[in-house]
């Protein structure tokens, strides 16, 4: 019984492989199309550079005990990680003296803010207290300079979240680097993912239409001469 399932599989296997051979530009008609909703979608979007830094952050020389030293610099660092995504940090950066364009980010508070949180990101590196501050806008020039505003705050305004000026110090590790191109929206990511799911969605279309138009007209024509 076992064997003869097997035999089955296989036999359906080996039918499929015929259909998809067969049928093979089906499955390219398939990708070419989710190739193109991938690059139509891709390019409806503004084009945007990543600009990336990193912080190092560290308690106050007042802790002695290293293990308690790695927690607390852990517990700040995800702190200020989530505190760098807020509407008031937002505001807080309005008030730097670099040359940003705020009009970029456009509407009423809640706007700004969803707006702002798609334009940054901000995450612990291992739990080692050194914090990577990602900066995404169409201009290159001004995602340095909010880059620049972000870890200034960062250095110089960390009290207004952690509560006092002593226990927390601030250090930039990585100075600002802009992305040599664009990386938002992944070109190369959403194309990938358009091919893998054109691919599939086309071995799905011939497995469920095994025949073509043409054929089916054929076999419809046939059986009506043998009756």
């Amino acid at each position: 019984m076992l064997s003869y399932s097997f035999n089955n599989i296989t036999m359906e296997i080996k039918n499929f492989l015929k259909i998809v051979r067969k049928r093979r530009s089906a499955i390219f008609v398939s990708v070419l199309l989710f190739l193109a909703i991938a690059i139509a979608v891709t390019f409806s979007q503004p084009l945007k550079y990543r600009v990336s830094s990193r912080v190092l952050i560290m308690s106050d020389g007042t802790i002695s005990d290293p293990y308690t030293i790695a927690k607390s610099n852990q517990y700040l660092s995800s702190l200020l990680s989530e505190a760098v995504y807020s509407g008031s940090f937002f505001q807080l950066l309005t008030a730097s003296n670099y040359d940003i364009d705020w009009t970029y980010f456009k509407g009423d508070y809640r706007a700004q803010t969803k707006l702002w949180k798609k334009s940054i990101l901000a995450r612990n590196i291992n739990d080692t207290g050194v914090l990577e501050v990602e900066v995404y806008h169409p201009n290159p020039y001004q995602a340095k300079q909010i880059a620049y505003a972000v870890n200034n705050a960062l250095v110089t305004q960390n009290n207004v979240y952690q509560g006092s000026t002593a226990g927390l110090k601030v250090k930039v590790i990585d100075e600002p680097i802009v992305s040599s191109y664009p990386v938002k929206p992944n070109l190369p990511l959403n194309l990938a993912a358009a091919i893998v799911f054109g691919f599939a969605f086309g071995l799905a279309y011939v497995y469920n239409y095994p025949m073509s138009r043409e054929e089916k007209k054929l076999r419809a024509f046939l059986d009506s001469q043998t009756q």
